[in-house]
């Protein structure tokens, strides 16, 4: 595909995202709502016990909790959300007919938002920074490692939300599915807490599924709590994932098109 199309697609999400700029300033803070409470939850209680919790200090659960909404905001995708409304509004079969695929158009949407976001995203994380004080070990070669980490996490997430979405070509209703997998990424994904202060067996099961390297992983890197060669292992590990996802992906929209032309849409 040219590089002229994507510029065009561009420059046509720019013009809605400043239509609707309110709109994404208030689904960005939203974001970052959660994230602070189970801050401000985890401060209060290492500062009853003591300072600190299974050795992680009220600065230590604000570098977490400062980088997880970072990375939350960089990976975000809405793609499950969306695709039902495109099908039952008969929006998807005029892209169809379309040469470009349409997954080109929710890469230009997600990436878009995001950049016309981050900026107050990052004013109000500098705020939680100076408010609790965080404390980042991070060294040269985390800040290096995290941009393949932040890279696959977000197509991991893209990707497998989309996986997810497809399901829309057999169902007519997708909260179910949303809700399964926001669900999961609450408990497995570290949103709760650093995934060190969770039982060992919950650990486990979050190393073993997508969930964790979709947020989890990329915010341990970047602020600095692995080490090189287990960084170098969470990459790879997202890497695989990333293809499974993929190959998921290619599979389920295939079939979902079968589906779909065969009742006639």
């Amino acid at each position: 595909m040219r590089l002229a199309t994507y510029r065009a697609l561009l420059v046509w999400q720019l013009q809605q995202a400043a239509q609707y700029r309110v709109q994404a300033l208030l689904w960005m803070l939203f974001s970052i709502i959660r994230p602070i409470i189970f801050l401000a939850a985890w401060a209060a209680v290492a500062t009853t016990q003591g300072g600190s919790v299974g050795g992680f200090s009220v600065g230590d659960f604000t570098t977490y909790f400062v980088c997880l909404t970072l990375v939350t905001h960089l990976t975000m995708a809405w793609n499950s959300h969306e695709f039902e409304f495109e099908i039952r509004q008969g929006r998807l079969s005029p892209k169809l007919l379309r040469p470009l695929h349409p997954l080109h158009y929710s890469i230009v949407e997600n990436a878009v938002f995001k950049l016309t976001t981050i900026v107050p995203l990052s004013l109000v994380l500098v705020g939680v920074v100076l408010t609790f004080g965080a404390r980042f070990d991070t060294q040269p070669y985390h800040l290096v490692l995290f941009v393949p980490s932040i890279i696959l996490a977000a197509a991991l997430a893209f990707v497998f939300t989309w996986v997810i979405a497809t399901l829309a070509f057999w169902v007519t209703r997708m909260r179910t599915a949303n809700t399964l997998f926001m669900r999961a990424s609450f408990i497995f994904a570290g949103q709760i807490a650093p995934i060190a202060l969770v039982p060992g067996w919950l650990q486990a099961l979050s190393y073993a599924l997508p969930f964790w390297y979709m947020l989890g992983a990329p915010t341990e890197i970047l602020r600095g709590s692995t080490s090189l060669e287990a960084s170098l292992l969470i990459i790879a590990a997202q890497a695989i994932w990333l293809a499974i996802a993929w190959v998921g992906f290619t599979f389920a929209w295939r079939a979902g098109l079968r589906q779909y032309s065969a009742v006639g849409a």
